[in-house]
């Protein structure tokens, strides 16, 4: 009996542990659909610390919506304050997100529940703003929650299936990334104004990832592509370097200089490399562009 009750006592340490562990970023990165969706990653404990989650959270970017104020009211969850990470994938139509933080989850399951919502068998669904929208979300650990926002009421069970099984790449160390398929690439209409050239050079490629990340005393954003072959690799390189250059001389032609405050300031100073069948690129990002985006009025 003893051994038995020991026996016990282990396994509900092991599992009181691993309910406690916070899962991460690539155990997460497994179970969330990758079938041509931008996805998206964001170190908010990180931004937070450095003082660049102020800096933007001030901005017009920031939910402060009466809708959101009444969220953090009945629920207590601040982001600013309590979410560390963000893993979101999204296609139109549909968002899968894990967040890593510090929830009262009895208040969110009463949030649901008050705006019609309701929670069984660990999943909780409620209507989103949008007519046919539901919202689904359940929690996975002590500081981990699944969340869907889908024309599928339990979407957030998609989450909550196996892994994957197959082999899952590096994810970029910066504590902001982003996974852009193609399709995205070649669709204007969801490109920052004066990027398109640069996007048609990547349209070949089999993953494109761009992180962004602190550097001395500025910023840096980092491109990693892979292709099928170094032709391939080559050409694209060639491609962004001839992009680059234009944009600088159309700019001097105008007898004006990079602004810092805008995106001329970063694609004219961006620097790419070829090495075998992948391609990588650079561009220093100044305060001043980050200062930019929570300025009233302005476009960056």
């Amino acid at each position: 009996m003893l051994a038995l009750a020991g026996v016990i006592a282990a396994a509900g340490v092991f599992f009181l542990l691993r309910w406690q562990r916070t899962p991460s970023p690539g155990e997460l990165y497994a179970r969330i659909p990758q079938d041509g969706r931008v996805i998206t990653f964001i170190d908010v404990r990180v931004l937070r610390m450095g003082g660049i989650l102020d800096l933007l959270a001030g901005g017009k970017s920031g939910p402060e919506e009466p809708d959101y104020r009444q969220f953090v009211a009945d629920t207590g969850f601040n982001y600013k304050r309590d979410l560390d990470q963000l893993l979101i994938a999204s296609v139109k139509g549909e968002t899968h997100a894990w967040l890593n933080g510090r929830f009262d989850y009895s208040k969110l399951e009463a949030y649901a529940r008050k705006q019609g919502g309701a929670c069984a068998s660990g999943v909780c669904r409620l209507s989103g703003s949008t007519p046919g929208r539901y919202l689904s979300f359940s929690r996975y650990r002590a500081h981990t929650i699944a969340f869907a926002s889908s024309a599928d009421p339990e979407a957030v069970k998609r989450l909550l299936a196996e892994p994957s099984a197959l082999p899952q790449p590096s994810l970029p160390p910066q504590p902001v990334w982003f996974v852009l398929p193609t399709a995205v690439l070649k669709d204007e209409s969801l490109l920052p104004t004066g990027t398109h050239t640069f996007a048609t050079a990547l349209t070949d490629a089999q993953r494109v990832t761009l992180a962004l990340g602190p550097r001395e005393q500025r910023f840096e954003a980092f491109l990693d592509v892979s292709y099928q072959n170094p032709d391939q690799a080559r050409q694209a390189m060639r491609e962004l370097q001839a992009a680059t250059t234009l944009l600088q001389r159309m700019i001097a032609r105008e007898h004006k200089e990079p602004n810092d405050r805008d995106l001329s300031g970063i694609l004219t100073k961006g620097e790419f490399r070829a090495e075998g069948a992948r391609l990588s690129g650079k561009w220093p990002i100044e305060r001043a562009f980050l200062e930019s985006l929570t300025a009233p009025g302005t476009q960056p």
